[in-house]
């Protein structure tokens, strides 16, 4: 990791300006890949800026110039100057440790030799962990209250990128679109409380052989009021259908997706831990609506109805306590600052199993 010895002069603007120019002209197209690197942060922007160009002397040229391109490089769009701004108000001290996402754009060709750096952006910085002398790990609380932050949002930002994948299609990936928009109004750190129901408790409740007195017995977290919190409780009475002892009721995939993060050094492999969490999140909501109303054909009696209907819905035959949850889940439907909102758009099924 590069100290205050590390050379501070950079390439000029005018020439990576004109190096742009260049490759505008030729017609590039850019070729994109993310790295998190871990710097040692300082309040000279020139050693701090020539350590972030260190870390990347294994992906740009570096030995031939002396790093003189890199150092530039890191500087060309302004992004690392704002960061570093924000780290001064905040009092980090030199030598705290600074993980920082870049998103290098290389010039697409066959030809490896001719894949040259063309520019790179940077993620807002999550502030690392500083270390005393005697080798022990602490960070002050306000460092430490900045650092979620940074790393909630920088997931954020990935996870817009991540919902765009190109081999992504159909109604699923509009609806992790929603989310996404949803989560930016909100904002940090509200976001990181939006939830849906987990599938499994929802279906233990919802069963039609499920008795009220088990429903009772699953939410006395919240003593049987809506939304139901906490967990399902040890199901020690008689035999749990599908649910394991002290189900939780509610998921948190934002929540889910940083922890996941924590600790990757390549945001890559971040990329599809999100995905991945956002996914499972986005089907576990489907098939848990799809669930609920293959419960209401088995008993209803009044064809062509389900639990969307206001009043006199066949959801009330399957017993007083599930019939308000049915209702719940209702009002989140409606509710365009809940994650079940987008499941009120696009076409919803295809198997045959009507949800509305």
């Amino acid at each position: 990791m590069a100290d205050g010895s590390q050379r501070t002069d950079y390439m000029a603007m005018e020439e990576l300006k004109k190096r742009a120019q260049e490759h505008i002209a030729r017609g590039d197209q850019p070729l994109g890949e993310t790295r998190m690197l871990v710097v040692k942060f300082d309040t000279n922007f020139d050693r701090f800026a020539a350590n972030v160009a260190y870390e990347l002397r294994h992906l740009v040229v570096y030995r031939t110039d002396g790093g003189n391109f890199a150092r530039g490089l890191v500087r060309q769009t302004g992004q690392l100057a704002n960061f570093h701004r924000e780290l001064l108000e905040n009092s980090i001290a030199n030598g705290t440790r600074v993980s920082v996402a870049a998103r290098l754009y290389r010039r697409a060709n066959p030809d490896p030799t001719l894949r040259w750096m063309m520019s790179v952006q940077f993620g807002r910085p999550v502030i690392a962990v500083s270390q005393n002398e005697g080798g022990q790990i602490y960070a002050s609380p306000a460092v430490a209250e900045q650092s979620g932050k940074n790393l909630a949002e920088l997931v954020l930002q990935h996870a817009a990128i991540v919902v765009e994948n190109p081999h992504w299609s159909g109604d699923g990936q509009k609806r992790l679109r929603d989310w996404i928009k949803l989560a930016q109004q909100i904002g940090y750190p509200g976001f990181l409380d939006l939830w849906y129901y987990n599938r499994v408790a929802v279906f233990e409740y919802v069963n039609w052989d499920t008795t009220d007195g088990r429903r009772k017995a699953m939410t006395t977290r919240t003593a049987g009021k809506l939304p139901f919190d906490g967990t399902t409780g040890s199901m020690s009475r008689g035999v749990s259908f599908s649910a394991a002892p002290d189900t939780p009721w509610r998921n948190y995939p934002f929540r889910n997706a940083i922890k996941k993060c924590v600790g990757q050094r390549n945001i890559d492999d971040c990329h599809g831990l999100i995905g991945n969490e956002l996914r499972f999140a986005e089907s576990e909501i489907f098939q848990s609506i799809q669930e609920m109303n293959k419960q209401i054909k088995r008993v209803s009696v009044v064809a062509g109805l389900d639990f969307f209907s206001v009043s006199g819905a066949p959801s009330d035959s399957l017993g007083p306590l599930a019939g308000m949850f049915y209702k719940d889940i209702r009002t989140r439907l409606l509710d365009p600052k809940s994650l079940y909102a987008t499941y009120m758009k696009y076409s919803q099924d295809t198997s045959g199993v009507p949800i509305w």
